[in-house]
């Protein structure tokens, strides 16, 4: 299947090619569950380039690169030119001279779609622009759902957290989008939650109680402190009575719903450590699941 030369945005893939990621995703855990080794592409050179600090996103792209066969180069921004005053665009441009196929980005600003115009040569994947967007941590979390459920159609999904600050969120509204499902409902603080009190998709619940009333899917967001352009003055014992994910909380929910969160989890504030220990969590499912959709996406964009 020919797909778009780039992963930017969930925007740029119809719904088969999202669904054909999932899919691929699941050719690289074996029987045992553990994450297959190819040796696919052994002529291959991968940067990852994070520009902001990373661990799941980091290490499971290195990891995903390995396993498929690829070089792969750990770039250190601070020990860089750019550190020196270069340019990311001369910055990106050397490593292309020296060889890299394909760059993994993070930065803080919304410079990948630039970057790929620039140098059409290079093959480009997102690995978080800011509070733009994060198409890979949205396959995931869809893998990790249909994995669970079985299907992502018909389901009633519930998000809660720093919404404003969020690329996770936008690239889940992005990639639940192309299913049939029965409901999005935004919850969180007001002052987190200000582009989301009237959607264009789903609907925004400031009572987490009645937001995750008879949910399918609960997945809690972390307050993106680095985000605000001023201190954060948020009352957090007034945050956790209203909006921190509790077991008795997630009880309000079906009862075969699971409890996601993207990571890194501030724990005992966005969600509470017996709710992230019960059995309806699938968060340390999400972090194994991103080796193989990582290499899955990997795969299929050195493939072109």
């Amino acid at each position: 299947m020919q797909m778009v030369k780039n992963l930017i945005s969930l925007n740029d893939l119809n719904k088969d090619e999202l669904i054909s990621l999932l899919d691929f995703a699941e050719n690289f855990i074996d029987a045992d569950g553990k994450f297959k080794k190819d040796n696919l592409f052994p002529d291959k050179t991968i940067a990852n380039m994070f520009f902001e600090p990373s661990t799941r996103t980091k290490c499971s792209f290195d990891i995903a690169g390995k396993n498929l066969g690829c070089s792969v180069i750990d770039f250190n921004s601070e020990n860089s030119s750019v550190a020196k005053g270069e340019s990311i665009y001369q910055t990106v441009d050397a490593l292309s001279l020296m060889g890299v196929d394909l760059c993994v980005l993070r930065h803080a600003d919304s410079v990948i779609s630039e970057l790929a115009e620039y140098l059409p040569e290079m093959i480009f994947i997102n690995a978080g622009e800011g509070s733009i967007s994060h198409p890979t941590q949205t396959l995931i979390d869809l893998m990790t759902i249909r994995q669970l459920k079985g299907s992502i159609d018909k389901l009633k999904i519930t998000v809660v957290g720093d919404l404003d600050h969020s690329r996770v969120v936008k690239s889940f509204i992005e990639g639940v989008s192309n299913f049939s499902i029965e409901s999005l409902t935004f919850s969180g603080h007001p002052s987190m939650c200000t582009n989301y009190m009237d959607p264009v998709i789903g609907s925004y619940e400031p009572n987490l109680d009645l937001a995750v009333a008879d949910a399918d899917v609960v997945m809690a967001l972390r307050i993106q402190h680095e985000r605000f352009e001023s201190d954060l003055s948020l009352d957090l014992d007034e945050y956790k009575h209203l909006y921190q994910l509790t077991t008795e909380r997630v009880s309000m929910a079906r009862g075969d719903a699971i409890i996601m969160h993207p990571g890194p989890v501030n724990m005992d504030i966005e969600i509470s450590e017996t709710a992230y220990q019960s059995e309806n969590s699938v968060i340390r499912n999400q972090v194994a699941n991103g080796v193989a959709m990582r290499m899955a996406v990997l795969a299929r964009f050195l493939s072109q």
